[in-house]
C-alpha cells in the first residue's frame, strides 16, 4: 500500500504575506472558502502575527472579526496559524508571559486549531508558554526547527532542538525553512535524523522558493519521511512564496503516494485567486531563477523587495552590495541568529547601519536586547568585543534566564490604566497597536464582506469590453 502524504493550505496567510505584502482582504477569501474546505487539506492556514498587524495597519480589518468569520465558513479542516513563541513583531518582540497565554487563548476562541510556532534563535525555552496555552484551550502545536547555515547550525543542533521540543509537548514536529536555502542534499541526512528522536510523532516540512529549490526539497523531505509539506494556489506561489498545489499533487501522486485531495477543488481555488489576482491588478507567482547570494545573506525573500525600497527611498539603493555582504558579519556577532522574523529585519538593518556609519557606531536598541539575552540564548556565543560596548553603554549586563521571566505581569495593570475593555479581544488590540491605528480601525466602520469589485465571469466579460473605447453597446446572449 503506498504513503498517504498530505499538503497545508497556505495562499491566505504565507501565499499572500510573500506576494502580496499581507494585503489579501477578507473579501477576496470569502467566497471560496467552502471549496477550500471540502478539498480534504490537513489544514488551512488562515492567519499570523504579521497578517493581524495588515489587517489593522493597512486594511482596516479587525483579525478577530477575520477569524470568525473564516471560522464560519470552514467547518471541517483544521485552521492553522503561525507565530513567533515570545510576542507579536519587532515593536512588540517580548511579551509578559500572562499577555502571551491571553494571545494564544483568544486566538484558539476565535477558530484557531493549530498554531505553527517558532523561536528566531531556536530556543526551546521560548516555546513553553505558548505550548502551554495552546493545550490548555484544546489546539495542537506545530513546534518548528527553524532551519539556517552557519558553523554552529548542524545536524547535532537540530536533532537537539527537535529532542527539547518533543520533551515540551510538541504535537507536530517541522523542519522549518523560510529562507529557501534547505537543500534536497542536506534533506537526506538532516530529515531522517531529526525524525528518529520524533518519538513517532508526525513530521513535517516547509520550505519556499527563493533559490527555486523548494519543490525539489519537498519532494526529497517526503521521500525521506516527511507527512506533510507546505503549498499554495498558483497564483499566490512559486518566487519567494511555497510551491504550486497543484504542481505538488501532480508530482507526487505520479511518485506513487496515496494523496487523497480533490483535484477539482484545487482547480477552482485555482482559478478564484487567479481572478482576484487580475480584479485587484496584483502579482502573480513565477519561478525565480537559482541566485547562489541567498546562501551567504540568508534574507528572506519576502522582505528583500521591501529593505530594497527603503534604501532606495534614503539613496542608498547604491550600497545594497555592501549591505548584503555585511549581512553574515552581523550575524556572527550576534551569535548566528537566524534570518527568520523578527530578527531578519534587526540584522539587515544593523548591517545597513554599519555600512554607512561604521560598525557598530550605532546600534539598534533591538541588537542591545538580542545582545544582553532579552529574546533569549542566542545558538553561539555573541561578540565578546560588542557584548561589552553594550554592557558599558547601557550599564547592564547579560540575563541567562527565559526572557519572559524578566517581565511583570501586565494585564490587571494594563486594564486599570487604559480600560476599560469590552473584551479581552479588545484589551489585545489596544496593547498590541498604537491609538491611531485603533481610531482608524473603528472610524472604518464594518468589515466589507464582499469584494468591492464585481466578482465572476460575467464581471470579467464586462470589464474585458469595457477596455474596447469604440464598443458603445453590446448584447449578451445567455
Amino acid at each position: 500500500m503506498s504513503r498517504k502524504v498530505n499538503l497545508i493550505e497556505t495562499t491566505l496567510r504565507d501565499g499572500q504575506q510573500s506576494l502580496w505584502a499581507t494585503r489579501m482582504t477578507t473579501a477576496m477569501m470569502l467566497p471560496i472558502l467552502p471549496v477550500m474546505d471540502k478539498v480534504g487539506f490537513d489544514a488551512i492556514e488562515c492567519m499570523g502575527t504579521a497578517a493581524m498587524d495588515s489587517c489593522v495597519r493597512y486594511l482596516k480589518e479587525n483579525p478577530w472579526e477575520r477569524m470568525r468569520l473564516i471560522r464560519e465558513r470552514v467547518k471541517h479542516t483544521p485552521l492553522q496559524m503561525i507565530s513567533i513563541c515570545i510576542g507579536f513583531s519587532v515593536g512588540k518582540a517580548l511579551f509578559p508571559d500572562d499577555m502571551l497565554e491571553l494571545f494564544f487563548s483568544r486566538c484558539a476562541a476565535a477558530g484557531i486549531d493549530r498554531f505553527f510556532l517558532m523561536d528566531g534563535l531556536n530556543d526551546i525555552r521560548n516555546f513553553e508558554v505558548p505550548i502551554r496555552a495552546a493545550h490548555k484551550a484544546g489546539a495542537k502545536v506545530l513546534g518548528s526547527v527553524v532551519y539556517s547555515i552557519s558553523p554552529v547550525h548542524t545536524d547535532a543542533h537540530f536533532v537537539e532542538k527537535t529532542r527539547e521540543l518533543v520533551a515540551l509537548g510538541a504535537d507536530i514536529l517541522v523542519l522549518k525553512d523560510p529562507n529557501g536555502i534547505l537543500t534536497p542534499e542536506r534533506v537526506r541526512t538532516l530529515l531522517p535524523a531529526m525524525k528518529a528522536v520524533s518519538k513517532g510523532r508526525p513530521f513535517y516540512c516547509h520550505s519556499h522558493c527563493m533559490t527555486g529549490l523548494g519543490p525539489a526539497t519537498n519532494l526529497e523531505a517526503i521521500a525521506q519521511g516527511a507527512d506533510v509539506v507546505w503549498t499554495a494556489s498558483r497564483a499566490l506561489a512559486n518566487g519567494s512564496s511555497l510551491p504550486a498545489t497543484s504542481s505538488m499533487l501532480r508530482h507526487l501522486k505520479r511518485a506513487g503516494y496515496d494523496i487523497a485531495l480533490d483535484q477539482e477543488g484545487v482547480q477552482t481555488i485555482e482559478d478564484h485567486f487567479f481572478s482576484v489576482a487580475k480584479r485587484h491588478n496584483m502579482p502573480v507567482g513565477k519561478p525565480v531563477e537559482y541566485d547562489p547570494s541567498f546562501y551567504e545573506h540568508q534574507v528572506p525573500g519576502g522582505m528583500i523587495s521591501n529593505f530594497r525600497s527603503q534604501m532606495a527611498q534614503l539613496g542608498l539603493e547604491h550600497r545594497m552590495d555592501e549591505v548584503f555582504e555585511e549581512i553574515p558579519s552581523v550575524r556572527k556577532d550576534l551569535g548566528w541568529a537566524l534570518m527568520v522574523t523578527p530578527f531578519s529585519q534587526v540584522i539587515s538593518t544593523q548591517a545597513a547601519l554599519n555600512v554607512l556609519y561604521g560598525r557598530y557606531k550605532v546600534t539598534l536598541a533591538e541588537v542591545d536586547r538580542l545582545v544582553l539575552g532579552y529574546y533569549g540564548l542566542t545558538p553561539a556565543p555573541v561578540s565578546q568585543n560588542l557584548l561589552d560596548q553594550i554592557c558599558k553603554r547601557t550599564g547592564e549586563k547579560p540575563i541567562t534566564e527565559r526572557p519572559g521571566l524578566t517581565v511583570e505581569p501586565v494585564i490587571e495593570r494594563f486594564r486599570r490604566e487604559s480600560g476599560p475593555f469590552a473584551s479581552d479581544e479588545e484589551m489585545l488590540l489596544e496593547y498590541l497597536f498604537m491609538p491611531e491605528h485603533i481610531r482608524t480601525l473603528r472610524a472604518a466602520g464594518p468589515m466589507q464582506q464582499e469584494d468591492k469589485i464585481s466578482t465572476g465571469p460575467l464581471a470579467d466579460l464586462i470589464r474585458e469590453v469595457a477596455k474596447h473605447k469604440d464598443v458603445t453597446r453590446f448584447h449578451l446572449t445567455m
